[in-house]
């Protein structure tokens, strides 16, 4: 909490049900979790989710439409491809959503605030930062997933 900014519990349980095991039966696994900061920028809290089972959620159409072009959002995502062998896989992603376009105050918010989300939804292994509407596609995420935690135009 490094920027003052605190995340509420909700944001921690979308987290977790992105994350979770789709074999759970304890909660409904959910594909992704978009969060916001409240009108006063003193929390972080939940905008919208969004389970496997009612919508086919791709990450490109995801993030095409549903991330502002002028205001940041934190999202997580259950990412899913196929490793270089042709095998399924997935990586929970966390991304930052910082187009250059938002208000300055909630740029450095936003960014102030990112490492304290990582380490309140218990340091997740793959985040993205992105800052632009006109490459904000799975490619670019996918070339972030291999080579880790960095900073790219997703």
């Amino acid at each position: 909490m490094a920027s003052g900014v605190k995340i509420v519990d909700d944001v921690k349980q979308i987290f977790s049900n992105v994350s979770i095991n789709s074999s759970s039966k304890k909660s409904e696994k959910l594909k992704f979790g978009i969060f916001k900061f409240t009108d006063d920028l003193t929390q972080i809290i939940p905008e919208t989710c969004g389970s496997k089972k009612t919508e086919n959620w791709e990450y490109d159409n995801l993030i095409q439409n549903l991330l502002p072009a002028n205001d940041v959002r934190y999202v997580a995502y259950d990412f899913e491809f196929l490793k270089m062998d042709g095998t399924p896989s997935s990586k929970v992603i966390l991304i930052s959503w910082c187009p250059e376009t938002s208000p300055i105050k909630k740029k450095m918010l936003c960014a102030s605030s990112f490492n304290a989300l990582k380490a309140a939804l218990g340091s997740p292994e793959k985040y993205l930062e992105g800052d632009c509407c006109s490459e904000r596609v799975a490619t670019s995420s996918m070339q972030g997933l291999q080579t880790g935690p960095a900073f790219i135009h997703v």
